[in-house]
């Protein structure tokens, strides 16, 4: 499971925003070459993201490229493009199951054989609920996919496929078939073993309902968050990151359970889930 808490999206055609975004304190950086680049930059951004990379020699650990669908006719471009030393893995959208990430892996081994690293090294995170096809599809993640290591939830591409003008409602809330969609994600990557993504959150004025729904989204589960802005990251990190109390109390379960599988801990039974919990707590 990916320990990163703030995943921040960066145009890979600006040179400008990626200098930005490499010196700033997201845990992971995203360089699309997808949604946020129009056709006519699609190779700039290649080019541009290349560079970038070559120059400032970021730990590959935190550097990923959300390449173009499977479908796309710009994904055979995007795999030839490919900086693979320098980066942790791929975001794949329009996700479509597990089928989906194991057609990515074997043509990221291609890649990684030519470019002379470990096969195996890149990870995958897909973004599996553009499509309503994706969202009926993450019922199929029931155990681990090799290298899926996170899967990312959305609901702006979603709302195109439903035919719906708006995801929220008055208040702010998101609309039931998005809050479905933002469920199965959860169990879905539950059920997977890799992180669980939240969504963006676009507007990037309204800080107090960006905070909130990053309190949400921790408390149900989720793992991370992703950005558009480099100002949400300090929010997220903060929100997504453990507290110097969570992690007291987990070490102190790692300890009572080391050698049995039930503990009492501050009166209260402690066993199996609790130290399952423990290690999440301490790998944020």
């Amino acid at each position: 499971m990916n320990a990163a808490r703030s995943w921040l999206f960066v145009p890979g055609d600006s040179a400008r925003k990626i200098e930005r975004a490499l010196q700033g304190e997201a845990d992971a950086l995203i360089f699309d070459w997808e949604d946020s680049v129009v056709p006519a930059q699609k190779a700039t951004a290649r080019e541009v993201t290349v560079a970038a990379l070559a120059a400032s020699r970021p730990p590959p650990l935190r550097c990923w490229i959300r390449v173009n669908a499977l479908l796309s006719p710009e994904f055979a471009a995007d795999l030839a493009a490919l900086p693979a030393a320098a980066i942790a893995g791929v975001m794949l959208p329009k996700c479509c199951g597990p089928a989906d990430v194991e057609r990515l892996g074997e043509a990221l081994a291609t890649v990684e054989k030519s470019a002379g690293i470990t096969v195996g090294r890149l990870g995958i995170v897909g973004i599996a609920t553009e499509t309503a096809a994706s969202v009926l599809a993450l019922s199929d993640f029931r155990r681990p996919v090799p290298r899926l290591t996170g899967l990312m939830w959305g609901g702006e591409d979603l709302a195109g496929d439903l035919g719906v003008a708006r995801n929220r409602d008055e208040a702010g809330r998101y609309r039931e078939p998005f809050r479905l969609a933002r469920s199965l994600v959860l169990l879905a990557a539950a059920a997977a073993e890799c992180s669980a993504i939240d969504a963006v959150f676009v507007d990037v004025r309204d800080a107090d309902a960006f905070a909130a729904e990053c309190r949400e989204g921790r408390a149900d589960g989720f793992a991370a968050k992703a950005a558009v802005h480099p100002d949400q990251v300090g929010p997220i990190n903060d929100a997504f990151g453990a507290t110097a109390d969570e992690r007291a109390w987990a070490e102190r379960v790692v300890v009572a359970l080391a050698e049995h599988g039930v503990a009492v801990l501050d009166g209260r039974m402690i066993d199996l889930p609790h130290l399952r919990l423990a290690r999440r707590i301490l790998g944020r």
